[in-house]
């Protein structure tokens, strides 16, 4: 029986990302096909996880899992528990696998983020361009593997009840993720005012961390009663706003592969997203989503295209539930992750 260690850490007052939740959900598929798991992590888990959660490397000792076949790091923009990860590989004679999960530019360490990929046996890509550079980077081509993303979403989806809570009653865009530049809700805000001239009873809905006074800032010059901020949402209350909207929108410019994508389309929502490297082999322009340039103009028209036209937008999201059933489960990860285990 394998022992594998997952190693992912968190973001000082976010929320639980999506490269978290496919640390855990991945690693919760891997026990149930047979093998021995633990996560070190200081992110807590979904709540329908039981796994072995170490909190810190100090509690591996005396344990059965202080000495590990593999060692899987998630995540190199956590440089701390990407770093502390290839450590305890070395020091136990482990195999590294890594899964970077992030865009190269966003690594706080490129240094320590080329080391850390260096001394991985495998590491897993998300799409061909994040994989081209990791090959950019010395990472030999048959060390590079793609695994897919799978949405992660808790509960029964109450949108009705959703939109009943909330007092909504017309077209729903939804923004889910962290509020930062280049997730794009600043493009989304900018481009409200256009999508009301043509459907004013649209309201926005932003859920996801933020903080600083910047983020606060551009929420006030922007605000109106069609804008609603709800902050970080309980799983149930996320998959019960996912199922609420008409949309989801996330004009992101630096990305891999959203994990609010996989989440929309299994819910059957299409979605609009910025031009970041890779977004073609994410969404398929037209068939599970539109894909636009970074501009308030253009993300406002798409939304107002999808808005305004009920049978494009509900064979967009059928194309993104099918998608979501047939190609996206963690199920699948894990068997593709078990296979660079043999």
């Amino acid at each position: 029986m394998t022992v594998v260690l997952t190693v992912v850490g968190g973001y000082p007052g976010a929320e639980v990302t999506g490269a978290q939740r496919m640390a855990w959900r991945s690693t919760d598929a891997l026990a149930r096909r047979g093998h021995r798991v633990a996560v070190l992590s200081d992110t807590a888990p979904p709540r329908d996880v039981a796994l072995p959660h170490l909190r810190e490397p100090a509690e591996l000792a005396g344990s059965e899992f202080a000495g590990p076949d593999f060692v899987h790091v998630y995540d190199v923009a956590s440089p701390r528990y990407a770093a502390l990860g290839a450590r305890i590989a070395r020091e136990r004679s482990a195999t590294l696998l890594v899964t970077p999960a992030s865009d190269p530019a966003t690594w706080p360490d490129a240094r320590l983020g080329v080391a850390i990929c260096a001394q991985a046996r495998s590491l897993f890509a998300l799409t061909s361009p994040e994989a081209d550079a990791l090959r950019a980077m010395g990472a030999a081509t048959g060390r590079v593997r793609f695994i897919p993303q799978a949405p992660d979403l808790v509960g029964d989806g109450d949108g009705d009840g959703f939109r009943k809570r909330h007092g909504l009653t017309g077209p729903m865009v939804l923004f889910a993720g962290r509020h930062v530049p280049s997730k794009g809700y600043q493009l989304l805000l900018q481009a409200a005012p256009g999508v009301w001239r043509s459907r004013p009873d649209t309201v926005f809905v932003f859920c996801g961390p933020s903080s600083g006074r910047e983020v606060d800032e551009f929420f006030a010059a922007h605000a109106d009663d069609r804008i609603r901020r709800l902050g970080v949402l309980a799983d149930e209350e996320k998959h019960a706003a996912m199922a609420a909207c008409d949309l989801v929108c996330l004009p992101t410019s630096a990305d891999v592969f959203p994990l609010v994508f996989a989440e929309a389309w299994s819910c059957g929502k299409p979605v609009v997203s910025g031009r970041f490297p890779g977004v073609d082999e994410v969404v398929r322009h037209g068939r599970d989503g539109l894909v636009v340039g970074l501009t308030a103009h253009e993300v406002g028209a798409a939304v107002v295209r999808l808005i305004n036209d009920d049978t494009l937008r509900d064979r967009i999201g059928a194309h993104g539930r099918t998608r979501a059933r047939d190609e996206m489960t963690w199920d699948r990860t894990a068997a593709l992750i078990e296979q660079e285990m043999a």
